[in-house]
């Protein structure tokens, strides 16, 4: 126990920096679940990309949680899926999980299914079905262009048929409630328009926002097993720990080497170790 308190209490200085770091990245990806803390809802947030990782563990699942991770505007290109607190930090650009929208169209199809003939929406049904396939083309494309297969101008004239493909999937009325819905907010540009398909303008982002899910994967295994934390100092050190090393392992620090750095080397010197390249 003395051990994680005095790595936290040396890391911190390492965690509001990191934090800094984040916010002047081109493109991060975030995600949230549950947590508990002493048997009360609380949520872990994670906010990061290749080469960083930030978790904060907070008892609120809203947008001033989102700004005291990225601040006022964040100059950058954030991934994320449909949730609204995510609207607080103001980013450049945004990407929505395919991955997410995918699922969803797959469910109301699924449930759609689950009605009499009489009553099954085939309009809505043929929605659903032109959806999974635009939406699994574009994350095939988009893989394409991290592989160098196809170039950014390619890319860019796909990305230009494929919003025009949105809009002719969205023209229709349906009356399914669910696919009327998720049609909503696929035209809507203050929801998911503009966000669809802004990986296939940078190749560095991604279509989906897997990259969140595995990285609060761990801490997922972790509430399984231990149930969460059990007081507020133990949540914020988790926090502060698990971002530290999942960072130093994402800059090809071995995390034991880095904690030996902190426990026996000045805050400076500390820093300089937990980034591969640090000046």
């Amino acid at each position: 126990m003395n051990f994680d308190r005095t790595a936290t209490q040396k890391g911190q200085p390492l965690y509001e920096d990191l934090k800094q770091k984040l916010r002047s990245s081109a493109y991060a990806h975030a995600d949230e679940t549950h947590w508990r803390q002493d048997g009360i809802n609380h949520f872990v947030w994670y906010a990061g990309n290749d080469q960083l990782a930030f978790y904060l563990i907070d008892r609120h699942r809203s947008a001033e949680v989102v700004r005291s991770i990225f601040g006022q505007h964040f100059d950058g290109i954030l991934n994320t899926d449909g949730y609204a607190a995510y609207n607080a930090a103001n980013a450049k650009e945004r990407q929505s999980c395919l991955a997410h929208l995918l699922r969803k169209a797959k469910e109301i199809k699924q449930q759609i299914l689950l009605k009499k003939p009489r009553f099954q929406d085939k309009h809505a049904l043929r929605f659903c079905d032109r959806i999974i396939i635009l939406f699994k083309h574009a994350c095939e494309v988009g893989h394409q262009l991290l592989m160098e297969d196809i170039d950014c101008h390619q890319a860019k004239k796909l990305r230009k048929k494929f919003y025009s493909e949105i809009r002719s999937i969205c023209s229709v009325q349906l009356t399914d409630k669910k696919a009327q819905n998720l049609r909503l907010r696929l035209r809507d540009p203050t929801k998911e328009y503009q966000r669809l398909f802004t990986f296939l303008k940078y190749p560095q982002i991604q279509a989906t926002n897997n990259h969140a899910e595995r990285s609060l994967r761990p801490l997922v295994i972790f509430r399984k097993i231990c149930m969460g934390t059990r007081s507020a100092d133990g949540s914020y050190s988790h926090s502060v720990l698990s971002s530290l090393l999942v960072t130093a392992n994402r800059q090809g620090n071995h995390p034991l080497c880095f904690l030996k750095i902190l426990f026996t080397a000045d805050t400076a010197i500390a820093q300089s170790a937990l980034y591969h390249n640090s000046h």
